[in-house]
């Protein structure tokens, strides 16, 4: 299994009603990209790092899933449409998990 992981933080001028329909959006992935498996959404409650605002995390059984969406039309066009105009800062990290290990 691929989990990937975005954390992010939305630019301060952008208005309320923007993130909220940003957020909504992402949250319609899982139901527009079928090989998405426990798609997770929320904002940051760290009381230890406010650095990101927000994070999400899913996960696809395989690397070639992942590389399907991330290269799919419709997620790039919400990148540069919608999500690079609003978004300040972010950290995506993608990685192996379950069977063994694959930390060096």
């Amino acid at each position: 299994m691929i989990r990937h992981t975005l954390f992010f933080t939305f630019r301060d001028d952008v208005p309320e009603e923007t993130v909220t329909a940003v957020l909504a959006e992402l949250s319609s992935f899982p139901d527009r990209y079928p090989a998405m498996r426990d798609f997770v959404l929320g904002r940051n409650v760290s009381t230890r790092d406010s650095t990101m605002t927000h994070g999400f995390a899913v996960d696809f059984e395989t690397e070639r899933d992942l590389l399907d969406y991330l290269s799919s039309q419709s997620h790039e066009e919400f990148v540069r449409e919608r999500w690079r105009p609003v978004i300040e800062r972010q950290a995506i990290v993608s990685f192996h998990y379950g069977g063994q290990s694959n930390v060096h």
